[in-house]
């Protein structure tokens, strides 16, 4: 499991905190050098640069330029303006405190990060269940990209293509967008940026926004595969907000250090803070910083301010104020490119860290840019017209550079094709198999982009819910260092060149190589076979393939084997009076194809072991973690020596040997769980990177207690120092160095870290002398400590001084190693002890399971080391060689921590019956222990219920919660009622829309019981509907359904329809003639026959009989047609019908239209109403009479015998 130790806690930055007075105070802590911007346009972007090649790249320093704010739009940098632009785009924020992500759109996190400032103060600052959301890596405004390019210098900034001079050597004309005509393109040099040599397609776009609050944080970290960092301020938070609320001022706090610190840096963080710096997870405390070996350089980030991060170089961001808005950029280079492949490529692939920038890519399309320009140069250099011309091109400055920088690319490009090389066997070429590059095949277990050959199983294919395969890749450098699939073995090779492509244009750029060089000389670059001859060990390709050999296959199908328990195991049987029967031990029994571990003296397989040619085998976890040495450095040399043979082993045995000296390991090995990251179907068969290598610092004596400084340490301190003692001066091999104005490079960028810093803060330099110790630090009470003035340090070393080699000399300044007293946070209020005056630690719990991996496996029980006899210093020692982890801290309160924690554990398992079982696990022993019980007893215990321990509510946590994700999640979606109107309607069977109707065998008589209503339920957002939809009170099964409402009656209250009116007209107009087809009367007469579903021709006469029931109601239809007519009466028959109720006559029926509620029913976009459902007619409101039901009128039908008969009787 990884490790145990302890681990510095995450401690916040007041609110309150005095910046100033900070650096001041501390002797380590300086200010970075600034410069003003005006000074770049006062010198010329050669000196600038200068400035940044000599101080960032060479000499690793941070730089700060200023003032750029004064160029900027001051409408267009604001977040009024990202908000109205931007405000509706959703990003992920950060859950700073959770430890998650948050779905938010920008508009809704700008609103509301006044009130996550406002949440913080110097009193809760520390509570760690508040929001800390960080809306980081976002995209950036497209506008913001071009307004920066004309303010950013362009050698600084990103995808920059060129550093030539517009009109300068090797310049072409080319169109001029702005104008007609032609320009000058610039001049031939190298790009700022190599990934703009990339493919569009290929390039990681890392240009982000970072928008931050009080509170919020960047950890610890470097860039990302050693590439240059930029950081500009574009807006902060003032006093007042736009809308006149108070708001606090905005900055950023950067700690940061240099590139030649790197090292020392990262041994820091892992061995005293219990921290990987590589991980990216843990914000440093301010007395972390104050208490390390190295300078830190300190950043108050206001608006304008732009930083340069050198490669390489760890640094955190603290954000301060309401609000900051910063936008970064990385850029890479050609020495960004050499420190990716030796340091920055091997170790993000130990911690699995994702690889975007296509770095060996990057190479391979940069030297195919670079060798066109300089074909292109030599093109113009013998067309020259004019001597003088041509020689300007030749030795032009950019150009020579340019050339430079092709060499060093094409030393890199050799490295690449060497790792790759197989034995030339034609067989094996044809079964490589060929895929296109693309530039999208990274490797399923540490996630780097791969650039040509690479493994694949051809078994593990998962396939994809898209029809896609999901197969399983593996990079070389992996498989040499045993990661792989289940499988092991078994792959197939696969390459995205093809190799003779490949080594065809390694052939033509080096001959271009020699030709700019004047020649062949001892400096010139060999051919590819010559380079291959040269190599003393074997390519990491034919290695892979050796292993393909060695390592066997398995059957991913079939469910892993249990471990096998050791048969020599330490077994003993334990009886009812205590007494210990030791069970005889078996002799070992070698397998075929194993051999014994020299370490453990246990047999393993051959493959997992490295074998030196003395016979001596050791396993490649011991030699990783004790001796320092990877798989890959002992598969690939043919002749090499183990330990025992050097002379260095650090075993048990070997320490006995006369003038063996035990290797001690030269760094802190903390171990990597990449199982969150790793594709599932990994595993690590060689060496279980997981574990630590504690057990072995602590056999070399270099645990030390806290307070005092590690040999470790030490050992990179001189390191930094010896790469600071060389200087910064540019190499003659690959710079070309004119001797121009270095005023600005030299002169002031020293001036400003010694004095004042232009605009900006005082820096504080500081003194190798008298560093102040912090009172926990020193052990001293915090009334005492305060009081006291720093200890000299030619004084006797006390705990939490600082520790040097010689008493006779001052040393140089060192480092004031943490001796604050470790206690138990969980056992303290609210989890952690927190003190401004010393650093925090946490210590995890080794009795629960690792909380950074998935539980999805229970558990293993660590192996605890078993007695041997073999005694040192007379007393009797543990044989705990095999031994990968420890996890115990030598110091004394980790000691009691641990043991306290035993005994709650033994006690806990007491409780619950388990005790003989957790104490055997625990000692790591196998113990059989015998009982006697009767057998009544034993009947009555079995019978009985298992005891369940309660255990205590929760407490209540209070909620702090403050912003929400607005993100419409598709479960959390509602379907929105449609309003309904509801309107009653009389049963009319003669507008139904009904196929089969029934035969009315009757008439209604005024006397008939009333006929039950119904209710029509009309929507307001009905677009794509002309039907509206129906609630019905059924009173029997032959009741038939009333027709749909038409749409033009549900119109005639819309807002935009102007054209009907809500009432008759008073003044009484020309009715049109009857006998005229109307719209209304086309559509009833056109309905669709109940019979045959085909509309009725009222031209054509009937050829059937008709019978009186069906006279009788085709009589009664066309004369409430005709009453539909009746929309001209004079006004006072109008008032008179709308107000007075219906009337009942004698000898008629009477029907009661009620009036409808307004509808508003929804237009289409086009002002029409929807499309009707099938069945239904839809009546035009325009072009015609419209019908009284449109009018709420109260009309009276009359059959047509009723009709006939008041005629007779009127006569």
């Amino acid at each position: 499991m990884p490790s145990a130790r302890r681990s510095a806690a995450f401690d916040p930055i007041s609110p309150d905190l005095d910046l100033d007075a900070l650096v001041q105070q501390t002797p380590n802590f300086e200010y970075v050098t600034r410069i003003s911007c005006d000074m770049i346009k006062t010198q010329d972007l050669d000196t600038f640069e200068k400035l940044v090649l000599l101080h960032v790249i060479i000499g690793g320093k941070p730089l700060v330029i200023e003032g750029f704010h004064k160029r900027l739009d001051e409408w267009t940098f604001t977040s009024g303006w990202l908000q109205d632009n931007h405000g509706k785009k959703f990003e992920q924020a950060r859950n700073l405190s959770k430890q998650t992500n948050m779905t938010v759109s920008i508009g809704h996190y700008l609103n509301n990060i006044g009130k996550l400032t406002n949440q913080w103060n110097r009193h809760n600052y520390r509570d760690r269940d508040r929001q800390r959301l960080y809306l980081k890596d976002i995209d950036c405004p497209e506008v913001w990209h071009d307004k920066l390019r004309e303010v950013i210098p362009p050698n600084v900034f990103y995808l920059n293509d060129s550093t030539g001079d517009v009109g300068g050597p090797g310049s072409v004309d080319e169109p001029n967008p702005h104008a007609p005509g032609l320009r000058k393109s610039r001049g031939v040099a190298r790009a700022g940026d190599l990934m703009s040599c990339l493919p569009p397609a290929m390039r990681a776009e890392n240009l982000m926004c970072y928008i931050g609050h009080e509170g919020t944080y960047t950890p610890a970290h470097r860039e990302m595969c050693a590439s240059l960092g930029q950081n500009l301020m574009v807006e902060t938070s003032g006093t007042l907000d736009l809308d006149g609320k108070p708001t606090k001022p905005g900055s950023s706090i950067w700690f940061m250090t240099e590139s030649k610190d790197r090292h020392l840096v990262s041994e820091y963080w892992l061995s005293t803070l219990g921290h990987d710096i590589e991980i990216e997870a843990h914000f440093a405390q301010i007395n972390a910083w104050k208490s390390a070996p190295f300078k830190t350089y300190i950043v108050e980030q206001k608006l304008g301010d732009f930083i340069l991060i050198p490669p390489l170089a760890p640094h955190q961001v603290w954000n301060r104020g309401t609000r900051t808005m910063k936008v970064a950029w990385n850029r890479t280079t050609v020495e960004t490119l050499e420190l990716a492949l030796d340091e920055a490529l091997p170790r993000a692939r130990m911690v699995g860290r994702d690889e975007q920038y296509k770095n060996k890519a990057m190479i391979y399309f940069a030297l195919d840019r670079y060798s066109s320009l300089i074909k292109h140069v030599d093109h113009q250099t013998r067309t020259a017209a004019q001597q003088h011309f041509a020689q300007a091109l030749m030795y032009s400055p950019k150009i020579r550079q340019l050339q430079k920088d092709f060499r060093r690319l094409f030393s890199l490009y050799t490295r690449l094709l060497l790792s790759e090389a197989l034995p030339h066997n034609p067989r094996d070429d044809k079964k490589i198999q060929y895929l296109p590059f693309d530039s999208n095949i990274t490797c399923s277990f540490c996630r780097c982009n791969i650039f040509n050959r690479f493994l694949t199983c051809p078994t593990c294919i998962v396939p994809l819910q898209n029809g896609e395969e999901d197969t399983y890749d593996i990079c070389l450098e992996c498989y040499a260092m045993g990661r792989s699939c289940r499988c092991i073995s078994g792959y197939r090779w696969v390459e995205q060149f093809k190799w003779q492509e490949l080594t065809e244009k390694h052939e033509r750029w080096r001959q271009q190589i020699i030709s700019f060089e004047g020649g062949l000389s001892d400096k010139s670059p060999q051919p590819l076979h010559m380079e291959r001859q040269y190599m003393r060990k074997k390519p990491l390709a034919q290695v892979c393939q050796e292993q393909l050999k060695l390592r066997p296959w398995n059957d991913p199908k079939k469910s892993p084997l249990a471990p096998k328990i050791s048969k020599d195991a330490d077994e003993s049987r334990v009886n009812v009076n205590g007494e210990v029967s030791p069970k005889k031990k078996k002799p070992q029994v070698i397998e075929k194809g194993h051999m014994k571990n020299h370490v453990s003296n246990y047999p393993e397989p051959i493959w997992k072991l490295g074998v030196c040619k003395c016979g001596r085998a050791y396993n490649y976890g011991s030699l990783f973690r004790a001796f320092d040495v990877a798989p890959l450095t002992v598969m690939e040399d043919p002749d090499w020596q183990c330990p025992h043979c050097l002379r260095i082993c650090s075993c048990g045995k070997c320490r006995k040997v006369a003038g063996m000296q035990p290797y001690e390991p030269t760094g802190t090995v903390l171990g990597y769980d990449t199982r969150r990251v790793a594709d599932p179907r990994s595993t690590e068969s060689l060496v279980d990177f997981r574990q630590s290598n504690f057990e072995w610092v602590k056999k070399a004596g270099d645990d030390l207690p806290a307070g005092e400084e590690t040999r470790r340490l030490s050992r990179r301190f001189d390191e930094a120092e010896a790469a600071k003692s060389q200087g910064d001066a540019l190499d003659g091999d690959h710079y070309v160095d004119e001797g121009g104005d270095t005023t600005m490079a030299n002169g002031h960028a020293a001036g400003s870290a010694n004095g004042q810093a232009e605009g900006g803060s005082p820096t504080a330099q500081a003194s190798p002398d008298d560093i102040p110790i912090d009172p926990l630090l020193g052990g001293l009470p915090p009334t005492a400590a305060s009081n006291s003035q720093p200890t000299s340090r030619k004084q006797a070393p006390r705990d939490g001084d600082t520790l040097h080699d010689s008493e006779n000399e001052d040393p140089p300044f060192r480092f004031v190693a943490p001796s604050a007293v470790m206690l138990d946070q969980r056992h303290l209020g609210g989890g952690f002890t927190t003190d401004v005056n010393g650093i925090v630690f946490q210590y995890p719990d080794p009795t629960d399971p690792d909380p950074t991996v998935p539980q999805y496996a229970p558990p293993q029980v660590e192996q605890r080391p078993q007695p041997s006899s073999s005694t040192e210093n007379g007393k009797k020692r543990k044989r705990s060689d095999v031994l990968q982890t420890d996890l115990l801290d030598p110091n004394e309160a980790n000691e009691m921590y641990h043991k306290a924690q035993v005994k709650r554990t033994l006690m806990e398992a007491r409780r619950n019956n388990r005790y003989i079982i957790a104490e055997a696990a625990m000692s790591g022993k196998s113990s059989s222990v015998i009982l006697k019980v009767d057998r009544d007893k034993l009947a009555h215990i079995v019978s009985q219920p298992p005891t369940e321990n309660p255990q205590p509510p929760p407490r209540p946590k209070s909620s702090t919660l403050i912003v929400q994700s607005d993100y419409p999640s598709p479960s959390d979606k509602k379907p929105i009622p449609n309003p309904l109107k509801r309107a009653r309607v009389e049963q009319d069977n003669d507008f139904t829309n009904r196929s089969k109707r029934k035969k009315i065998n009757k008439v209604s008589q005024p006397n008939d019981p009333e006929k039950p209503s119904k209710y029509m339920e009309i929507s307001s957002e009905s677009e794509n509907e002309g039907t509206m939809g129906v609630d019905e009170t059924h009173t029997g099964k032959d009741e038939l359904k009333p027709r749909p409402l038409p749409a033009y009656l549900a119109r005639k209250n819309d807002v935009g329809d102007n054209e009907i009116p809500k009432e008759l007209s008073s003044e009484p107009k020309q009715r049109p003639s009857r006998r005229k087809s109307t719209l209304v009367e086309s559509a009833v007469i056109n309905r669709p026959s109940p019979n045959t579903g085909r509309p009725r021709d009222s031209s054509k006469g009937s050829k059937e009989p008709v019978d009186e029931e069906t006279s009788r109601a085709e009589a009664n239809r066309k004369a409430k047609l005709r009453a539909m007519q009746w929309d001209q009466d004079d006004s006072d028959d109008d008032d008179s019908d709308s107000d007075s109720p219906p009337e009942k006559q004698p000898n008629g029926v009477t029907h009661k239209i009620p009036a409808l509620k307004p509808t508003g029913v929804a237009r289409l976009r086009n002002g029409s109403s929807s499309a009707p459902s099938k069945g239904t007619t839809t009546v035009t409101p325009s072009g015609g009479p419209r019908s009284i039901f449109s009018r709420g009128k109260k009309v009276r039908v009359v059959s047509a015998m009723n009709a006939d008969k008041r005629r007779s009787m009127g006569s």
